[in-house]
Order: C-alpha cells, then structure tokens, then sequence
C-alpha cells in the first residue's frame, strides 16, 4: 500500500469515526431534549414537511400559505373558533401566559385557525389579537380545512345532536339562522409547533400549564435552530 492510498484511507477512517460520534451525539442531544421536555411537549423523532399543504385564507378571504406568515419564525398553531363557550378561550390565554414568560419568544408566531370559517371569517385576527396583539387568525375553506386537518392528525365537527337540530329546522328559514348561529364544535385542543421549514417538530397536550409549555418551546426552539 503506497503513501497516497495510506493517506486517503486515514482520511476515509476520520471521516466516518467524525460522522458517527456526530450523529450519535446527536441522537443523544435530540433524546435528551425529548426526556426534559416531557410530557408538555412531545417531539416527533424526524419533523415532517407540511409546507406545501398549510394554505388558508385570511379575513379578506385572500389566499396565502402559512410561511407568508411566518417570515422564518417558529409557528404554534392553535385549532379552534370564535362562538367555543370556554375550552377555546382557556387554551389562548395559557398560551399568552406561556409566550409572555418565554426567552424566545421573538422567534415564534402563534396563529389561531378557525374550524368554523362559516362565522369566523372576517373577525379572525380581532379574535385572536385579544388574547396578544402579536397572535394571528387564519382559517379556510370547508374542503380544504378537512384536508389540512387530516393531513396534520386534527380532529373537529360539529356536535352531532346541534347538526340534527339543524336539519329539523331546515324548512323554516328564520328557525334554520337561528339554529346555524347556536352549534358547538368538537375539536382537538392539542398545540402544534412547526420550525422555521414548516416540519411539524412538536406536540403540545393536555394539561397545558403556562411555565411548562414556556419552558418547553424554549428548550425546542433554542436547541433545534
């Protein structure tokens, strides 16, 4: 074996020795991060690109996809709507209490997206601005909701005996407004975070208390830049 082919083959050798520690430092970095932030955060082993499906609309009815509103920051994104009598309403302000304690939080954009573009739309953004200023609305449309919330594991429909009340009343017109105006929706109350790519990175669940969440995404956001 010549000097040239020794040489090569050393490099080889500190190439992959270098890899391997580097790859299982950071297998034991990501797993460590999993162990600290537990259990208000779950984080999925690799982040999955949602980028190209995260189109919604905003309260001018003008399409836009989500990075357009994220400019490069973290997003949690929140699955709810306006007329929700109390879990919504809970969630938001925990979230505010959560943001308001965070050290990055000039790195993260809260959006609110509305299950019930039906009545939502148009006071998305007053909405959710009450609960912080900085906080976005956005919705979309039925057909394409569903197919946004299937693709990111979200449940929400309107609750079964409302839609049935509806339906009865149907063939009175001032009876079905009413009844289109007082219907609940059952939905998922999970937090969803997506890193600057857009690849859902973590998942926020119940009990959802303000300091451990703040702690969490702090920890997630400063380790996974």
């Amino acid at each position: 074996m010549n000097k040239i082919t020794q040489f090569f083959l050393l490099v080889l050798i500190a190439f992959v020795a270098i890899s391997g520690f580097l790859y299982f430092s950071g297998q034991q970095d990501i797993e460590g991060l999993k162990k600290s932030v537990a259990p208000a955060a779950s984080i999925y082993p690799e982040g999955k690109s949602f980028s190209e499906k995260l189109n919604f609309i905003n309260d001018q009815s003008e399409s836009l996809n989500l990075s357009e509103i994220s400019q490069g920051k973290w997003v949690l994104m929140y699955f709810g709507y306006i007329s929700c009598p109390d879990v919504c309403p809970i969630d938001l302000s925990k979230i505010d209490l959560s943001f308001q304690m965070m050290e990055n939080k000039d790195k993260l954009q809260v959006v609110f997206i509305s299950v019930d573009p039906a009545r939502d739309i148009v006071r998305l953004n007053q909405f959710a601005g009450a609960f912080n200023s900085s906080f976005l609305g956005l919705t979309a449309h039925s057909h394409e909701l569903e197919t946004i919330s299937k693709s990111l594991g979200v449940y929400h429909q309107v609750v079964e005996s409302q839609k049935l009340a509806q339906s009865d009343h149907s063939s009175h017109e001032e009876q079905e407004a009413e009844s289109h105006e007082h219907y609940n929706v059952d939905h998922t109350t999970s937090f969803l975070l997506f890193n600057p790519d857009l690849k859902l990175t973590a998942l926020l669940t119940s009990p959802h208390e303000p300091k451990p969440m703040a702690e969490a995404l702090d920890k997630i956001i400063g380790t996974l830049r």
